[in-house]
């Protein structure tokens, strides 16, 4: 069997081919998912961002354990009046302190909120995080894909060339008509096309991987091995494992626990605080002095925070519901994701074991019966045409594979093992 016809041979061409793309001292060009996992972790601007945001929530768990402020009262009275108390003569003058008591433990249940607040940040992050290593395997898997769809359009480049020049042989000998060398000639500009489009292809999802980190294509490649689909799909029972510990479930958490603190502040800020304060008052011009003291309460009877909290318990109610949403989400996008997984799974078994060897024995024979002068060079075409749809059909099914499981395993384990498997050098 010709060895151009072999499919499996994707590996070895990609290596080939896409060496001549990586240009010298460039150790730092992303060749493998591990290595694109990991830049764009530390160079994404918005997983940036969301560090922030976790440095904000740090900075109010200190804010909120700090007491209030003292204050200091100065007054002045009997000054500037009239008959006796004209100018300054009955002058009286209070310097006070002043400290506001917290009652009902809020500020305990302030630090508590702000470190609700300072958890759900880490969650967030956490989520943003893996729907950025999602996205980042998705397009790893794209790019890979594209440089194996260059290395495929090699194939029927070389055998057009070579069908030109053995085209070319047979009609100068007068076994062949000028027409069939037309058609050689035709079939060879259409591959070229094909490879110029590869290419295109190539340089596109290069740029895809290369804005997860807010990089540029030439960042990008080659990459290392290829696509090894496995003979069988994932476990089922692992992937149903995996949600329960998806990092949204883990922000929910965060929010209904943060909710919760909101509510206990809440019924902490009925009850009322106490100012206390003590001073001195000179008196007569400053000749005597006093000391003064004073107690401050409000009277809560009109404002004792039940709006607050019956909002409060408002929103824990709608974050306790808002779990069963994610739940659900995270169930349909889980299912979806595993359809397709096993949908492209199939197509490609079926395409490899039935479809290929089919084909790739149908071009031998056809090209054998050619050179007999038993066909004309159309149908040698046509085979060829039918040999290459074929391989980048089985190309969009190991794409469709790769994607619908990083999709599948960016809703269940953030590490992306299964994934990783598909890459041989990885």
């Amino acid at each position: 069997m010709n060895p151009f016809f072999s499919f499996y041979r994707f590996s070895l061409i990609t290596v080939l081919t896409s060496a001549g793309l990586a240009a010298p001292g460039e150790p730092s060009r992303v060749q493998t998912l591990g290595e694109a996992l990991q830049r764009a972790e530390d160079r994404n601007p918005g997983l940036a961002a969301q560090r922030s945001s976790g440095r904000a929530a740090e900075a109010w768990v200190e804010q909120a354990g700090l007491r209030p402020n003292p204050t200091l009262d100065v007054a002045v009275e009997n000054v500037l009046g009239t008959g006796r108390a004209q100018g300054v003569r009955s002058l009286e003058t209070t310097v006070q302190a002043s400290q506001l008591l917290e009652r009902g433990g809020k500020r305990e249940k302030r630090v508590v909120l702000a470190g609700r607040e300072r958890d759900q940040s880490a969650a967030e992050w956490a989520v943003r995080r893996t729907e950025l290593r999602a996205t980042t395997a998705v397009a790893c898997a794209g790019a890979l894909v594209a440089q194996q769809r260059l290395a495929l359009a090699e194939e029927p480049l070389r055998l057009a060339r070579e069908t030109l020049a053995a085209v070319d042989l047979r009609v100068r000998d007068g076994a062949a008509s000028p027409a069939e060398l037309a058609r050689a000639r035709a079939a060879l500009a259409a591959a070229q096309v094909d490879q110029a489009r590869g290419r295109a292809a190539l340089t596109a999802a290069q740029a895809s991987l290369a804005a997860t980190w807010g990089g540029v294509p030439e960042e990008v490649g080659p990459f290392n091995g290829s696509l090894v689909i496995p003979d069988g799909p994932p476990v089922e029972e692992d992937v149903s494992l995996w949600i329960s510990q998806h990092p949204r479930r883990a922000v929910q958490e965060a929010i209904i626990a943060s909710r919760r603190a909101s509510l206990e502040l809440a019924q902490a800020q009925a009850v009322q605080d106490v100012t206390v304060g003590g001073g001195v008052r000179f008196l007569r011009e400053g000749s005597d002095a006093a000391f003064v003291a004073g107690v401050s309460v409000p009277l809560a009877f009109r404002n004792r925070n039940q709006g607050g909290i019956r909002a409060a318990r408002e929103l824990l109610s709608g974050a306790e519901l808002e779990m069963r949403v994610i739940e659900n989400d995270l169930r349909a996008e889980s299912s979806a994701a595993w359809r397709e997984v096993l949908t492209a799974h199939a197509a490609l078994q079926n395409l490899r074991r039935e479809a290929l060897p089919a084909t790739e024995d149908a071009v031998v024979l056809v090209r054998r019966a050619y050179d007999e002068g038993h066909l004309p060079l159309i149908d040698v075409l046509d085979a060829q045409r039918a040999l290459v749809a074929l391989q980048r059909e089985i190309l969009d099914q190991v794409s469709a594979y790769a994607v619908a499981l990083a999709r599948l395993e960016g809703l269940t384990a953030s590490t992306f093992p299964l994934t990783r498997a598909l890459l041989s050098s990885e």
